[in-house]
């Protein structure tokens, strides 16, 4: 398949040593694609329609004693439940700031191209008022719930870090939900979804009558 596509959405991965390209993701309104270049693997392809979920994060690489390493990596899962995963590899901080800042390229390219769009298909059942589930969490047309827990519009908060984030009560922190951006699936646009809707409901109090 041709795939349609300028520099400024190729996204070209260098080795760890060398300075070859082993790796380049190109991003395109078909799909993604991923070509390994040093090797007589095929490409692999997810067209964008079958692109339906993705988590990101970094793991820390250890020794017997100390850590020496971080991998930086992202997780692509399609409509059949198949997982492309991305990861970059630093070993005693070698090329730590380059993966870094392709590991967050990555994470940009993908979010602009494909995930911008589920955002927006789930802004628009909130809108209106259509139950659907996101990354464990219910919505309803008076507020959320998971397990055994529910809050309202106007009880909802959120504590944000860099790796997680904690949805709970404004004023019971026994209600609370704690959601990892890489072991949730869409905990980034979980996340979004939430600061949308709660900035939208300060709005309505904050605005005179």
């Amino acid at each position: 398949m041709t795939i349609n596509s300028d520099e400024s959405n190729i996204i070209s991965i260098p080795g760890l040593i060398r300075n070859k390209i082993y790796k380049k993701l190109f991003f395109a309104k078909e799909g993604l694609t991923i070509e390994k270049t040093l090797s007589f693997d095929p490409s692999i392809f997810i067209a964008a329609d079958d692109i339906c979920s993705f988590r990101f994060g970094v793991n820390w690489i250890r020794g017997y004693k100390f850590v020496f390493g971080r991998q930086y990596i992202i997780q692509i899962q399609d409509q059949d439940n198949k997982i492309v995963s991305i990861k970059l590899n630093s070993y005693y901080q070698i090329r730590r700031k380059a993966y870094l800042q392709i590991w967050s390229d990555i994470f940009n390219q993908l979010w602009n191209n494909y995930f911008v769009n589920t955002f927006n298909y789930y802004f628009e059942l909130y809108s209106v008022k259509q139950v659907f589930d996101l990354t464990g969490v219910k919505f309803h047309p008076f507020g959320i719930s998971w397990d055994n827990q529910s809050l309202f519009w106007n009880e909802i908060a959120l504590s944000n870090y860099k790796t997680y984030f904690m949805i709970h009560h404004r004023d019971d922190l026994k209600k609370i939900r704690r959601i990892s951006f890489k072991n949730d699936w869409n905990a980034f646009i979980l996340q979004c979804l939430l600061k949308k809707i709660i900035e939208e409901h300060d709005s309505y109090r904050t605005d005179p009558a």
